[in-house]
């Protein structure tokens, strides 16, 4: 399709476009804004009422791009005055306002009976894409208790299905469909399901395990506004994916998904990995390898395959092209080789690249035959840059993951618990770090005012898309101003504003060696 002028980072604050029905690029319509926070520093964004002490942990999950509002879910009861139903609920938090408000809720404004594990949100905070296994979430629209996608218009209330249409063919209780990702202007929802109805094709001969359990998840894309829906993870025989694949991420403008899969029929024959099972020899680790992982994250497996499975780690990271249908491997080593990532690989807005950690040999400070170490890939011109390579000279065994990008691709941030990433005092924790693609500079992000080191774990960053403004899940008792406590005993989600995206805080810089390479509802 035809460039256009605008920049990239406008690009995702207004993105839209062709996908399903190959219309023009579309503009959002934006919640009316108010002025964003001026100070600088680390706020708490799970917040119970008045500003109460959350009665249980939360989960960070996005930032909108304008970087006002934090979405995350959360066990705690408390953070709103509407009483909690389930087990787990998605909420935003305005960063503006302090004022937070419960998302996962029924098309009548209901709190849900059920439980929500992903969830995303689109540029300006409108739109909410989420999961859940709650029987009424669209009254009159019943599903027979199993995980589906819906989104949430903030502005108007509303809340719909996405992964289905009125009438179900499929009505098999152990099917399911999760993990969202919503395109900027909200049009485009990509998600994981196993549901057998959503595209007339050929599905498959089944499940390949007996139910409960199921490798037959696929990746989806609906069109919002057409009601079509897409199959991503077509084979080139095709057919679905022969096997399980995961973790979709939608670009802002909805043309390019990225996602993780351990299906063999995605790429011709002479370009699909002989060996996926077996552990992996250097640069190219197997889905079976025995790697270290940040706390809570690992195989993002649906909650129906998630007792007694073996899980796996790591599988390739792929694009697809919605324009042409073409997938491709993604998660290339330096050496040009395939590797297998870890489950939270991503790509950048503007779909030119993806960010993925991949397992290298050398025992973990976990004692794990593996760790893993984050790399960006160009995907235009193939070049692939090492970011948690560490300081010159220095070498670690703590794992990095979690990569994110800002919108102007030029910074990543990232979790890690390697010991060598910048000067200074060090601790055996994750820790949340930006990396400078520029200039290949690495600082700590999740530190305490005073610019020592958290006194806990810090992890799963998400970043808008200029870089001002990064949230992150951490159990550091000591990241806000004042007397600092002591580590949490869960986790809780932060916001560290900067109000720039130049120059860092000059807190724990290094030099890696990537160069060249509140208020209630």
């Amino acid at each position: 399709m035809a460039r256009t002028t605008r920049t990239t980072s406008n690009r995702w604050l207004a993105g839209g476009g062709s996908v399903l029905a190959a219309a023009a690029v579309l503009a959002v319509t934006v919640v009316p804004a108010q002025a964003r926070p001026a100070a600088r520093g680390t706020v708490q964004v799970s917040v119970g009422v008045n500003g109460a002490r959350p009665d249980d942990q939360s989960w960070n999950r996005q930032i909108s791009a304008d970087g006002r509002y934090a979405l995350f879910t959360s066990w705690a009861t408390n953070l709103v005055s509407q009483p909690a139903k389930s087990g787990r609920d998605a909420y935003v938090r305005d960063l503006a306002t302090g004022r937070t408000e419960r998302v996962n809720l029924s098309d009548d404004d209901n709190a849900l009976d059920g439980f929500t594990d992903y969830a995303a949100i689109n540029a300006d905070g409108r739109y909410v894409a989420f999961e859940s296994d709650a029987v009424n979430v669209v009254p009159g629209l019943p599903v027979p208790g199993r995980t589906e996608v819906y989104v949430r218009d903030r502005r108007t209330g509303r809340t719909e299905l996405v992964s289905g249409g009125p009438v179900s063919t499929d009505t098999d209780r152990f099917h399911a469909s999760y993990a969202p990702s919503v395109s900027a202007n909200g049009r485009y929802v990509a998600f994981v399901s196993s549901r057998t109805d959503l595209v007339p094709a050929p599905q498959g001969d089944g499940a390949s395990l007996a139910r409960p359990y199921t490798w037959d998840y696929n990746i989806y894309v609906t069109d919002r506004w057409t009601g079509k829906t897409r199959l991503v993870t077509r084979g080139v025989d095709g057919k679905p994916g022969d096997s399980m694949s995961l973790n979709p991420t939608i670009s802002a403008d909805g043309r390019t998904v990225g996602f993780t899969s351990l299906a063999g029929n995605l790429l011709p024959a002479d370009q699909t990995p002989a060996d996926r099972t077996p552990a992996p020899a250097a640069g190219a680790a197997g889905p079976a390898a025995d790697v270290e992982l940040a706390p809570g994250s690992g195989a993002d497996l649906p909650r129906s395959a998630r007792p007694g499975l073996a899980r796996p780690t790591t599988g390739v990271y792929y694009t697809y092209d919605v324009a042409s249908g073409r997938i491709s491997a993604a998660s290339l080593a330096p050496d040009g080789t395939l590797g297998y990532a870890s489950f939270d690989a991503t790509i950048s807005p503007d779909g030119r690249r993806a960010i993925y950690a991949l397992p290298e040999p050398g025992g973990s400070t976990n004692g794990h035959r593996y760790h893993t170490v984050l790399y960006v890939r160009d995907l235009g011109e193939g070049t692939v840059t090492k970011i948690s390579g560490g300081l010159p000279g220095t070498a670690s065994v703590g794992s990095s993951d979690h990569g994110r990008i800002t919108a102007d691709n030029r910074w990543v941030y990232y979790s890690s618990a390697a010991d060598n990433l910048v000067a200074g005092p060090q601790h055996a924790a994750w820790d949340v770090y930006r990396h400078d693609l520029r200039t290949g500079r690495t600082e700590r992000v999740s530190t305490a005012p005073d610019g020592s080191l958290g006194n806990g774990s810090s992890v799963d960053p998400a970043v808008d898309a200029r870089g001002d403004t990064v949230v992150f899940g951490s159990t550091s008792g000591n990241l806000l101003t004042g007397p600092g406590g002591p580590e949490h005993t869960d986790y809780q989600v932060y916001a560290r504003i900067t109000g720039h995206h130049g120059d860092g805080d000059d807190q724990g810089q290094g030099r890696g060696q990537g160069q060249g390479q509140g208020r209630e509802d």
